[in-house]
């Protein structure tokens, strides 16, 4: 499989939890149903926590996905979400094969649903996360240089949608 296909099932996966996390007003849009209404991926749980929910897959040698709930111990239902994709290589691998869909075009598509930005500074004074806030909902996204020759080219790393 060449790396093309590769970025468009990474740009699908993004996509869909993009959709996702437009439609988020409330802990009740993050409930199993309604993530597998709007992403159309089917959400798995953890047998001994009904609480533990979420989906994933591998979309090349070094990089995977991930959408997992966080719950808060208590037993309540989840009021956060944790969206990944996951370097396998623990190598820091190329992010070109899933920054078809980069940082700017998940930022453009949170304005567009009204989330407000404001960047939050890491170490020697770089963003590595950005908080988008909408009413009660908060979605922090982090990012990453795509590779060493585009290391200026944010790519997306994780998301936690706070709901």
């Amino acid at each position: 499989m060449d790396q093309s296909v590769h970025s468009d099932r990474a740009e699908d996966i993004g996509k869909r939890v993009l959709k996702l996390v437009e439609n988020v007003r409330s802990a009740d849009d993050i409930a199993p149903s309604r993530i597998e209404q709007l992403t159309g991926i089917k959400v798995e749980f953890n047998p001994d926590d009904v609480n533990e929910y979420g989906f994933g897959g591998q979309l090349t040698d070094a990089w995977a996905y991930n959408l997992v709930s966080l719950p808060d111990g208590s037993g309540a239902k989840p009021s956060r979400l944790m969206f990944s994709f996951d370097d396998e290589s623990r190598a820091n691998a190329d992010m070109a094969p899933i920054c078809a869909l980069d940082f700017d075009a998940y930022a453009e598509a949170l304005a567009a649903a009204g989330y407000r930005v404001t960047p939050s500074p890491g170490k020697h004074g770089q963003v590595s996360l950005w908080d988008f806030t909408r009413d009660d909902v908060t979605v922090q996204v982090y990012v990453r240089g795509e590779n060493d020759d585009k290391a200026d080219h944010a790519c997306v790393s994780k998301l936690i949608i706070n709901a």
